[in-house]
């Protein structure tokens, strides 16, 4: 059975005692931790920068994927991700609906140079063959199973079908990325996301906001 990874969002973490979260993660034995950024443009969402995943990454040792919800308007594309790069993120996540195909070339050279993992997010009513131009050089899938922007919202299933796609199309040609999903997820969810294909789950408010972070946890891995 493949391994399934899960990714506590820190979207949903009590920033008040961020110190406790941290440590709920580490003694749930999480490796990864997904970490949003929005705009308020792409997603009608606010979040923080990169201020506060320089405390996480400095009080802890996981691998940072980072999930970019932003257009980038900057003159020069390449500086927005500057002040996260230094935070050693292992994976960088941008939407396929927010850039162009040469800002998409550039951030996949941006994480190439900087030995970051090359990440797209496809929205759910984006049609999956939009990443067949990158799907060779894709190391990381992200399938949004809820309209991106905010936390808590129900798991949109026919979402599954993009993953099954993927799971195929890795399988009949080679391919090396891995499968994430991100929205809705909780104990009946994963399973259905597992069953299709999906490596890895992102999760907040049901392990966040769960009193027994560790059981949400294992609930979500379906062994």
């Amino acid at each position: 059975m493949q391994k399934i990874t899960i990714a506590p969002s820190f979207l949903s973490a009590n920033f008040a005692d961020l110190k406790n979260e941290i440590k709920r993660c580490k003694e749930a034995n999480i490796e990864w931790i997904h970490y949003d950024v929005m705009d308020y443009d792409f997603v009608p969402n606010l979040t923080f920068g990169s201020k506060i995943l320089k405390d996480i990454v400095n009080s802890s040792d996981f691998k940072i994927d980072i999930h970019f919800m932003v257009k980038v308007k900057t003159k020069r594309f390449e500086d927005f991700f500057s002040e996260y790069i230094k935070c050693k993120p292992t994976m960088m996540t941008m939407h396929v609906e927010s850039m162009s195909k040469k800002e998409i070339n550039m951030f996949y050279n941006i994480c190439k140079t900087n030995n970051i993992m090359f990440s797209l997010a496809v929205s759910p009513k984006t049609n999956i063959k939009v990443l067949n131009k990158w799907i060779d050089k894709l190391e990381n899938i992200l399938i949004m199973s809820v309209e991106p922007g905010f936390g808590g919202q129900s798991f949109i299933p026919e979402v599954l079908e993009k993953v099954k796609h993927l799971a195929e199309l890795k399988k009949t040609n080679g391919y090396t990325y891995s499968i994430e999903i991100d929205g809705g997820i909780n104990d009946e969810t994963s399973k259905k996301a597992i069953d299709a294909g999906v490596e890895m789950m992102v999760a907040g408010s049901y392990l966040f906001e769960s009193k027994n972070f560790l059981e949400k946890v294992e609930s979500l891995k379906h062994d």
